[in-house]
């Protein structure tokens, strides 16, 4: 079986059409929700949170503990640790993070950093089942 010219220009284009639903969501998600923000949490308790979405320029949160020194750098509309005194230096990889549900842990100063979105209306519509959202607890 011989694999003609226009065999493999449909497939491509199937294979780029593929992608149009990934683009729509991802595009949609960020449009339709109010932005993005990091929530810090030391020691399992809230310590602060910051808008990323509209964020310009960079801005330091230091955090002081009996564990130790971490200071957070937010730059643009994204957020990195900056500096850490833990001995593994895991939490510096990623480096920076910017997108919902990705997270910088620094397990020996128990210090999390997650970027959210903005919790929906009670009067928002599911974007995946176009439903109207019952309990966002």
């Amino acid at each position: 079986m011989k694999v003609k010219k226009w065999d493999v220009i449909i497939i491509g284009l199937f294979v780029l059409a593929s992608f149009i639903p990934a683009l729509i969501f991802t595009l949609n998600t960020r449009s339709a929700s109010g932005g993005y923000y990091v929530e810090i949490k030391v020691q399992g308790e809230f310590y602060e949170r910051v808008q990323l979405t509209g964020h310009t320029g960079r801005d330091e949160i230091r955090i002081e503990t009996d564990l130790g020194v971490n200071i957070v750098e937010i730059i643009d509309e994204k957020v990195g640790m900056y500096e850490a005194n833990c001995p593994d230096k895991v939490c510096y990889s990623p480096e920076y993070i910017s997108r919902p549900g990705e997270t910088i842990v620094c397990l020996p100063n128990r210090i999390v950093i997650e970027v959210k979105g903005e919790k929906p209306q009670e009067d928002d519509e599911d974007i995946i089942t176009g439903f109207r959202s019952d309990n966002h607890d």
